[in-house]
């Protein structure tokens, strides 16, 4: 039986159906349109003849590939956002479902396809880095889908990364970047420089994940895509303990006791007026024109933790564990940054004492030293 257009209702979307070389089809259309439901048969009576001749590889396309990544494990929710916005731009309309007929195919996607890719999903100027990010997701996919048989392995051009120094704090910086912050700003920023939390942790963690008997704090769906525990130094304790308001929901809220809202995870955006604010007021950056511009992003709060917990444990493996990093490569950067005369400072940040570190060895007043680069 060929296909033919049938809809259930008058005014409603047309549906496909039928029988192609004894595959059968029953889906819609995603239109009212007729005309343009004809043409979606044409081409979908064309995709499953070249199916029947060619093979499955011919006629699979990129949301079959997204999709079936998906499903096939966990996925961060910043990564589970990057999916979306390449599904959107290869296969527009897929969330509506509909035949797919107009969606890019997996063997069509080559270096200029994925060029295209980058400039319509990333804002002009977007970061080398977060180029390399969109196409390591896309990467991600395609090998997916190259292990299933559906296309072969991506072979795409990499982005080239400049490199970058890796800013952290003092802390007499820190101490004068927390006094700068507005009162519902600087628990936040503090427990950050405490546990080395992402941002995206720190906002989604919620009371229930919160144990100050046991110095500890879970957080859960993290970069990695597993729970991860931290621990609590003393400072971090009594910031918590002392915290006001009901312990349900998130911890930390906006000025308005509101839930800061879900960016899918994406960098900084919650607080980056008034961190900009508080790294004003702590002199730490500098006015490029009419513009301030800070010394570092809330992201470098989690290098400040990193470089300080080497700088007292001086164990790559612990602070690869404790920071929730993959492999110890990606702790090597901190093993030089901080010098060894601020271990005695950073108890003025921690506390006295800390679970994994026992007691820190404390220090007078904090020295004006200015770090800000590795």
């Amino acid at each position: 039986m060929a296909l033919r257009l049938w809809r259930r209702k008058r005014g409603g979307p047309w549906y496909i159906r039928g029988t192609v070389r004894g595959i059968r089809v029953y889906e819609t259309t995603g239109t009212t349109d007729r005309a343009l439901a004809r043409e979606i048969l044409a081409a979908r009576e064309r995709q499953l003849i070249e199916r029947s001749l060619y093979g499955d590889r011919a006629v699979r396309t990129f949301a079959d590939a997204a999709l079936s990544y998906l499903e096939a494990a966990p996925r961060s929710p910043a990564t589970q956002a990057y999916v979306r916005r390449l599904l959107d731009h290869f296969c527009p309309g897929w969330q509506g479902g509909g035949s797919g007929c107009h969606w890019t195919r997996l063997a069509r996607i080559d270096q200029v396809a994925v060029d295209r890719c980058l400039a319509a999903v990333l804002r002009p100027g977007a970061a080398p880095a977060t180029k390399a990010r969109v196409l390591s997701v896309l990467n991600a996919v395609l090998r997916h889908a190259a292990r299933r048989g559906w296309c072969d392995l991506p072979m795409f051009e990499r982005i080239r990364l400049p490199r970058g120094r890796t800013v952290y704090l003092t802390p007499a910086e820190a101490e004068r970047l927390l006094e700068a912050s507005a009162d519902h700003l600087r628990p936040l920023l503090h427990f950050i420089l405490c546990t080395g939390a992402r941002l995206s942790e720190a906002l989604e963690l919620a009371w229930r994940d919160v144990h100050l008997a046991d110095h500890r704090v879970v957080f859960r769906v993290t970069k990695s895509g597993r729970d991860r525990v931290a621990a609590l130094p003393e400072a971090a304790v009594v910031l918590l303990a002392n915290m006001e308001g009901e312990r349900e929901g998130p911890v930390f809220r906006r000025p308005d006791g509101r839930p800061y809202a879900d960016r899918g995870r994406q960098a900084g955006g919650q607080i980056k007026r008034s961190f900009a604010t508080a790294c004003r007021r702590a002199g730490l950056g500098e006015w490029q024109g009419r513009r301030f511009r800070p010394a570092l992003t809330p992201h470098g709060l989690r290098h400040t933790w990193a470089s300080w917990f080497y700088a007292v444990s001086k164990d790559p493996m612990l602070l690869r564990q404790e920071g929730g990093w993959a492999t110890l490569a990606m702790v090597e950067r901190y093993a030089h940054l901080a010098p060894p005369g601020i271990v005695p400072e950073i108890a003025r940040i921690w506390g006295a004492w800390h679970p994994r570190l026992g007691a820190l060895p404390v220090g007078g007043a904090v020295p004006a030293a200015t770090a800000l680069s590795g």
